[in-house]
């Protein structure tokens, strides 16, 4: 990308909900960064990545012969990478900046991208959660598992200690928006003093599950002035008990690994029971969502051969 002012930018949210929209708003506000080209909104480059590094590795095998390299399937990688942000590319001579909120394979980025520059964006769980409750039907349990997996994605990624990167709460971007991007700025490398501070303190909500949203409609994606009524961090407050202790049944040691307080509800004996009781449940009824999804795609191959049939017929 020689023609970019300086290497692309992604951000990569722990999970829907954590805040992408967001960040990608605010630093969108410097005048050198720019979104990538339409429809592009959300790339999930990384997140489907799996696809061509298994790609670089089967053709890394019939080249055995000829070079042993073992850099070979990265330099593939980085080679379909650099086309990748050559289509991404909407502005000549402009900074990329693009999102994903997810971590899905995270551990190709930086062979897919090597010359680009990641902010990771992470949330308290139990925030991300209610968020989703509220906006997508989401339900406790598989979203509390979910974010989960996708801490521990991080946390692999972080112990690996190959590549740099910058990692942001985003509950510093609500407590102290002003030095939180000050720092996300000299990681860029970016110019603090063309930034647009007075911009970004006023900066409309997008896509709140709460915040003037109608009962019973659909999440918003119109920007909405914010308010003084606006404080995302406090909903999951209203958990009740159960709900508290659930959430750090599953995932309270991933709370704490990126500086959140779990709720600290003792266990005892009975209570642990009842949360074993509730896994099961839970493992179950994700068997069994499962065995419907996978026998539904299977009436939909033979409904779809039949009218093709028929059709030919």
């Amino acid at each position: 990308m020689s023609n970019q002012t300086g290497p692309p930018v992604f951000i990569l949210g722990i999970r829907p909900r954590s805040g992408t929209n967001f960040l990608w708003d605010l630093l969108r506000l410097h005048p050198q960064l720019s979104a990538p080209r339409a429809p592009v909104n959300e790339d999930f480059l990384v997140k489907h990545s799996d696809h061509l590094a298994r790609y670089a590795a089967d053709v890394r095998r019939h080249w055995k012969k000829w070079d042993r390299s073992d850099d070979i399937p990265n330099e593939i990688l980085s080679a379909l990478g650099r086309g990748l942000l050559d289509f991404m590319q909407e502005e000549p001579g402009a900074r990329l900046i693009t999102k994903t909120p997810t971590v899905v394979n995270l551990k190709h980025f930086h062979a897919l991208f090597p010359q680009s520059q990641l902010i990771l964006l992470v949330r308290d769980g139990r925030a991300i959660v209610d968020s989703g409750m509220r906006s997508f039907g989401w339900d406790l349990d598989t979203a509390a598992h979910r974010w989960k997996t996708a801490a521990d994605e991080i946390r692999r990624f972080e112990k690996s200690k190959v590549h740099p990167y910058h990692l942001v709460r985003y509950e510093e971007l609500l407590q102290d928006l002003q030095g939180t991007i000050k720092e996300i700025l000299g990681f860029l490398d970016l110019d603090i003093s063309a930034y647009d501070f007075e911009a970004a303190t006023t900066l409309p909500v997008r896509g709140s599950s709460t915040f003037h949203r109608r009962s019973g409609h659909k999440v918003s994606w119109s920007p909405v002035a914010k308010t003084a009524n606006f404080d995302p961090a406090a909903r999951w407050k209203q958990w009740d008990e159960g709900m508290l202790r659930r959430f750090d049944y599953i995932a309270g040691d991933r709370l704490q690994y990126f500086g959140y307080e779990p709720t600290s509800y003792p266990l005892p004996a009975k209570t642990r029971l009842e949360q074993k009781a509730l896994d099961a449940r839970w493992y179950l009824m994700r068997g069994v969502r499962g065995t419907r999804k996978r026998t539904n795609k299977r009436i939909g191959r033979i409904k779809k051969s039949d009218d093709k049939a028929a059709i030919s017929a």
